[in-house]
């Protein structure tokens, strides 16, 4: 007896993450050998469950019409015989993206780079003297 094939068709639905960042702590070693940095997506709770539920491709992110088909309709991944492996292993819940310094901070730190780079320049120039104390 024939195995049933499992099909869907991509529903044309973007699915943009809110954030991306490279993934400092992985990599996917290539055919040749080269190694690839991973991409982090910020994805809303409601997108991460539909992957975890087969009805987005966790590599391309395409949605679909029905979950878990044999393959993505897009990229080919195997979304029925990987995706929840996949899954498992790359989601790592909520994380924190972007600088852990507020904004006034920022401001701050880049007023006292800019105070010193100046201050450097106009002593290099001979408009301030060094102290001799």
């Amino acid at each position: 007896m024939a195995r049933k094939k499992h099909r869907a068709t991509p529903t044309g639905e973007p699915i943009i993450a809110q954030y991306t960042d490279i993934d400092v702590d992985a990599y996917t070693v290539m055919p040749d050998g080269r190694r690839m940095q991973r991409t982090v997506f910020a994805l809303t709770e409601e997108q991460v469950e539909r992957i975890r539920v087969g009805y987005i491709c966790i590599k391309c992110l395409e949605a679909h019409d029905s979950p878990f088909p044999d393959a993505c309709a897009v990229c080919k991944f195997p979304m029925r015989e990987h995706q929840a492996e996949e899954f498992a292993k790359d989601f790592r819940g909520d994380i924190a993206f972007g600088p852990s310094t507020t904004i006034d901070e920022e401001y701050g730190i880049a007023e006292e780079i800019i105070k010193k780079d100046a201050y450097e320049k106009a002593r290099k120039l001979g408009l301030i003297l060094p102290s001799w104390y």
